[in-house]
């Protein structure tokens, strides 16, 4: 009887865990889905980005045309599991790539155009603008509570070993005289005791 009753016991616990990884696995699959979906829509806008300006490059198009197909083929755009983490959809090199078009886009973005100039002219003299609201009356800015960020520049605390010499009047070298020891009549000890035990 006990018997049966640790095996059926171990079945239910073992199918409450069989549970739990199923749904852990589904999570993780929901996880990868979804970053795959993220990935290939900021890829294909970047890509039609800088397609309607004009500035793609030969290899992002390709790059785009091809990590878009196996995004939509394995869900993910890389094999080798050493180049990204497991739930990720872009390897780290691919991750790269796409910021650098990232950056491209926001670069083409902050160039003003000629349409956008022609108009910021007209309205030009309907604001004020932000300098000079900070100004004074007097037309000077006004000063800011913010402290400079710049640091200074490096000084090393050294010093000059020249500095603390002092020049003697006379050009000529110090040259010591000598002195020689004086000799006395006294006799020497000796240098060696002998000591006799008994």
């Amino acid at each position: 009887m006990p018997s049966d009753y640790d095996k059926q016991q171990w079945q239910a616990e073992q199918a409450a865990r069989d549970s739990v990884l199923e749904k852990q696995r589904e999570r993780e699959r929901k996880t990868r889905e979804r970053a795959a979906r993220n990935a290939r829509r900021k890829l294909e806008r970047l890509h039609r980005t800088l397609s309607e300006k004009g500035e793609i490059t030969e290899f992002e198009d390709e790059f785009g045309e091809s990590v878009v197909e196996r995004l939509d083929k394995f869900g993910s755009a890389f094999h080798d599991r050493e180049k990204g983490r497991p739930g990720d959809a872009l390897s780290f090199a691919q991750k790269r790539v796409v910021a650098a078009m990232n950056k491209k886009v926001k670069e083409l973005k902050k160039k003003p155009t000629e349409n956008h100039d022609a108009a910021s002219s007209n309205s030009a003299n309907d604001y004020e603008r932000t300098a000079d609201r900070w100004k004074n009356q007097n037309g000077k800015k006004r000063g800011s509570s913010f402290k400079s960020k710049k640091k200074k520049n490096f000084t090393p605390r050294v010093r000059n070993l020249e500095d603390d010499m002092v020049e003697s009047e006379s050009t000529e070298a110090f040259i010591p005289k000598y002195h020689p020891p004086e000799i006395t009549d006294k006799p020497k000890k000796p240098f060696l005791r002998i000591v006799k035990n008994d």
